[in-house]
């Protein structure tokens, strides 16, 4: 494989310009030399130079290759042989694209595809070469945004490296059609080229070669975010190389399996943080151990790039933990390595790599600890700049010019930043995931030099413009996924955001084409979030159902409007709040409104919990949470002087400018598009202390992620329902993780769940409401019975009531059914007696969801769920489950209610629902306020929320 190299290096924070390249796999034939007929001793002066390039592209010299290459095309061209014209202007291709000169690849590929359709019949060899344009064109296409035709070319070239029987390059364009799939949003099937990958890889007879796929597998999986099976994979390989004393390969898969277990170490600390329990800490402290010992079990005989990159691993790990005295010797032995690498590109991402951890990680403390001048970063970088000139690699080059501004930006010399900048851009050769960076880091430059603030803003039009085109990927990379989006593109729409709404007293509140674009970028970075936690691009329904936004929705109801609250970077420190109203039916210039409310400094205990350092002063964040601290209480909030206090203060924030400006009179449904934290609270608990109503009283209210696509049809108005519930104590064996790396010996455990006993009251009154209903409970609510319901009824309505999580990831983000198999003991389902339950997560909603005939989904009701830690990721849960189902509307809650109240909302929801004048919102604020009437506390109806279409 002959991006090896980068993909080790992809694995650990490379600059994600080079991700296409890496998952667009190509082989070590597609850059060999030909050999039908010849003999190496009667080479001819092309085929010299076919191998030279070869040399050459191994040494990640692509400019020198290519120029031999497009010399050897030629006069292979003059002597007719067809075969080795195609072989060199396949190789031209694969240089032009690791240079990002995509036309020129273009051009060399279809010159290529002509040669060969003109050869009739294609011998194997013929076959081969064929198999390596397609999978090259596949590459471009992907690059190129054209994702669904990269699927199609990628399946083509696996048919013909099967008829050339050539399992590498089958399994390779099989892993290329998996992350398509995955971009296009088809996880299920993705995961299916995988499970056929796997299969292809145990027939293999090659050990070394079957170590090497399989490593390719479970490196490819770090990359789409599935860690766990990552791991299952490379501990196979390391064991297969173990076994079989394959020496060639063993180092290269103890980098692998050190990557991955950093990557998970990473994710399980962020976990820690939201849970602030000591115990998820020690397990990232076992994963963080596990990858240094990982990485240093690499011999010092292994390949001079392995070691090196093991080390800058280790020393990237170290400087997180603040071991600085491992960090100091690492140093040492780096450095020295450093020196010794051959030059090329992987080098030079090498000590551009080692240059951004000591910007990005270290402190001047860090830096006084570790003895590293600070000249040292600015020589390393340097250098690389250097290096790639001296290769012709325009993509090293405009990464380390970037890089060097950055540098500059830090030390806030801001004209020599903003030079090296505009010199990186020129470097960028139109490639979208250069762009992005180098127009944002200009823009953030010429903000501080004091531009006008049109050039500044132009500059992030463009960024947000080009991360659009590669913003797919930008979810899948590096062992810092779980921050990949947050730190590295987040900020990006953040700071556009707040350029566009400025606190300075600028006149824009007349500029509705600029609030407008303020709009379209909060929604695209909600959607972007939808996509960051799903791991996978927003499907496109497969159905005749045509569709529309929910702008489009709201601007044609003349009751309804969308509330946009936005919280933004505030200097110095904390945060501010700005909040959009969309109103129906409005001229132009007042379709949308902005206000921007003040937050006080009084009301906030000391003891909140933040995400990083960096936002302990984020007064927002902090009421917000104590908001909902307070709201979770036994007692009715209301009647205390923080809940009470807290309550009506958000409601001044988002609610209180609209009313005094009149702009609600005749707004019956608000639909919230929260940001951040405003995401954990229900909007429904907010109160108006002048008029003693809490919001869910005055209006209806819906919340959805993002201007998603919803039926363009009106709701329908009959209803047939599918209803499936737990109502008894039930235990979930798990299963101890096993790896070979961590030695764990450790029993299956068992989690326990209450019984949740109002469900079956709540299931009966549904069917007595909605008449004749299909309902599975307890030992009969189990994955296959609910796939056969699903594949053979018309119901436009689900409704499950049973334990689940809104959890960290899509993988913790599950309900709860009973197992397939119980325990005999369990079979008679004694009364008392805990149901033997398994997961249903996200991945087999989309299975079962799949399985339905094409009635569209009006509604899914989860009447029983919870955020797993009450961060406001978790809640991006429910609109991941809206979306996997497909459903038009969702209802769920926040937290879990084992009341009698649930099953009475839920029964008065479904007796408004029948009623065809009343919408989905207004039905689920009449139960609420019917229960605020019985003076049921807020936490018992407060958590309820409507995600999805309010009609």
């Amino acid at each position: 494989m002959v991006t090896a190299g980068l993909t080790a290096l992809l694995g650990l924070q490379t600059p994600v310009s080079l991700l296409s390249s890496a998952i667009a796999i190509t082989t070590s034939d597609d850059i060999s030399l030909s050999q039908h007929g010849q003999s190496p001793f009667y080479l001819t002066s092309a085929q010299q130079l076919l191998q030279q390039g070869r040399e050459h592209y191994r040494a990640e010299q692509f400019t020198q290759a290519a120029n031999l290459w497009l010399e050897a095309e030629k006069r292979f061209s003059i002597q007719r042989d067809g075969l080795n014209q195609v072989l060199a202007l396949n190789n031209l291709a694969l240089a032009y694209r690791q240079l990002g000169q995509w036309s020129e690849a273009e051009s060399a590929i279809g010159k290529s595809l002509e040669i060969l359709q003109n050869i009739n019949p294609l011998t194997t060899e013929g076959l081969r070469l064929y198999g390596q344009a397609l999978n090259t064109q596949g590459s471009l296409y992907l690059t190129q945004g054209h994702t669904q035709k990269a699927l199609e070319i990628w399946e083509q070239t696996a048919d013909i490296y099967t008829q050339a029987n050539y399992s590498e390059g089958v399994v390779k364009s099989l892993l290329n059609q998996t992350h398509a799939l995955r971009r296009l949003g088809f996880l299920l099937e993705s995961r299916s080229r995988l499970s056929q990958v796997e299969a292809l890889i145990e027939a293999q007879d090659n050990i070394s070669l079957k170590v090497a796929l399989t490593r390719t597998v479970g490196d490819h999986q770090r990359l789409l975010g599935e860690f766990k099976a990552s791991q299952a994979s490379l501990d196979k390989s390391l064991q297969l190389a173990e076994e079989f004393a394959v020496d060639k390969e063993l180092a290269a898969t103890q980098l692998s399996v050190g990557n991955t277990l950093h990557v998970r170490a990473q994710q399980q600390e962020t976990f820690a943080r939201r849970t602030r329990n000591k115990t998820d800490q020690a397990k990232a402290d076992i994963l963080y151990q596990q990858a240094l010992d990982s990485y240093a079990a690499i011999s010092v005989q292994a390949p001079l790039l392995v070691q090196t990159q093991a080390l800058l691993n280790q020393f990237d790990i170290s400087l997180h933990r603040k071991g600085w005295s491992r960090a100091n010797s690492i140093q040492t032995s780096l450095l020295s390595k450093l020196d010794a690498l051959p030059s090329g590109r992987t080098s030079a991402f090498i000590h551009m790599r080692l240059a951004r951890l000591l910007m990005d990680k270290c402190t001047n403390a860090c830096l006084a600890e570790i003895t590293i001048p600070q000249q040292q970063i600015y020589s390393l970088l340097w250098k690389t700049k250097q290096q790639a000139e001296a290769i012709r690699d325009p993509v090293a080059v405009s990464y380390a010019l970037g890089y060097l501004g950055h540098l500059y930006e830090i030390e806030e010399q801001y004209v020599d930043a903003q030079k090296l900048t505009e010199a990186a851009l020129k470097q960028g050769h139109h490639q979208p995931s250069l762009i992005y960076q180098w127009e944002w880091q200009l823009g953030r430059i010429e903000n501080k030099l004091e531009f006008t603030r049109e050039r500044v803003l132009s500059h992030y039009d463009v960024a947000f413009q080009k991360v659009q085109a590669v913003r797919n990927d930008l979810l899948y990379v590096g062992p810092d996924i779980q921050f990949f989006f947050r730190d590295r593109i987040e900020p990006l729409y953040r700071e556009y955001i707040s350029l566009l709404l400025p606190k300075e007293e600028i006149a824009i509140s007349d500029n509705t084409a600029q609030l407008l674009r303020a709009q379209t970028v909060i929604d695209d970075l909600r959607v972007a979030e939808l996509e960051s936690f799903l791991a996978c691009g927003l499907i496109a329904p497969d159905d005749n159902i045509q569709r529309t936004t929910i702008q489009d929705v709201a601007n044609t109801d003349k009751t309804t409007a969308i509330i946009y609250p936005i919280i933004l970077p505030d200097e110095p420190g904390g945060d501010r709040i700005e909040v959009l109203l969309q109103l129906p039916d409005k001229a132009p210039d007042q379709t949308i409104q902005r206000y921007s409310p003040k937050v006080s400094q009084t009301g906030l205990s000391h003891t909140q919990n933040t995400d990083s350092p960096e936002q302990r002063s984020s007064k927002v964040k902090a009421k917000l949470e104590q908001f909902r601290h307070e709201l979770e209480r036994t007692y009715n909030y209301v009647l205390s002087q923080p809940g009470q206090r807290l309550a009506n203060e958000i409601y001044d924030w988002l609610i209180r400018p609209a009313e005094e400006q009149g702009w609600l009179e005749s707004i019956d449904t608000l639909v919230f598009v929260l940001d951040g934290a405003f995401r954990n609270v229900p909007m429904a608990a907010l109160y108006d202390q002048q008029t003693k109503q809490f919001l869910i009283e005055k209006y209806a209210i819906a919340v959805t992620f993002g201007d998603l696509a919803i039926p363009q049809a009106p709701p329908a108005q009959s209803f047939s329902i599918f209803t499936g519930g737990l109502s008894s104590a039930s235990s979930l064996p798990i299963a101890p993780e096993k790896s070979i790396t961590s030695n764990s010996n450790a029993p299956e455990s068992t989690m326990y769940f209450h019984a949740l006993a109002f469900v079956e009251d709540e299931l009966e009154a549904i069917q007595n409401i909605m008449g004749e209903t299909e309902n599975l409970l307890n030992l009969e609510f189990k994955k296959s019975s609910v796939q056969t319901k699903m594949r053979s009824s018309t119901h436009n309505i689900i409704h499950f009531a049973t334990h689940g999580v809104f959890g960290f990831t899509r993988d913790d983000t599950y309900l709860l059914v009973a197992a397939s198999e119980q325990p005999t003991e369990n079979r008679a389902e004694q009364k008392g007696q805990a149901i033997e339950v398994e997961k249903m997560d996200l991945n087999d909603f989309d299975r079962l969801l799949r399985t339905r005939n094409q009635t569209p989904l009006e509604l899914l009701v989860l009447s029983a769920c919870e955020t797993a830690t009450g961060d406001s990721r978790e809640v991006l849960g429910i609109a991941g489950l809206a979306v996997q189902s497909g459903a038009r509307s969702t209802v769920a809650s926040l937290w879990s209610i084992n009341d009698f109240s649930t099953a009475e909302l839920i029964k008065d929801f479904y007796e408004q629902l029948v009623n065809p004048d009343i919408s989905k919102a207004k039905a689920l604020q009449q139960a609420q306020v019917n229960l605020i009437r019985q003076n049921i506390r807020p936490s018992y109806w407060a958590p309820y929320l409507l995600v999805g279409d309010w009609r």
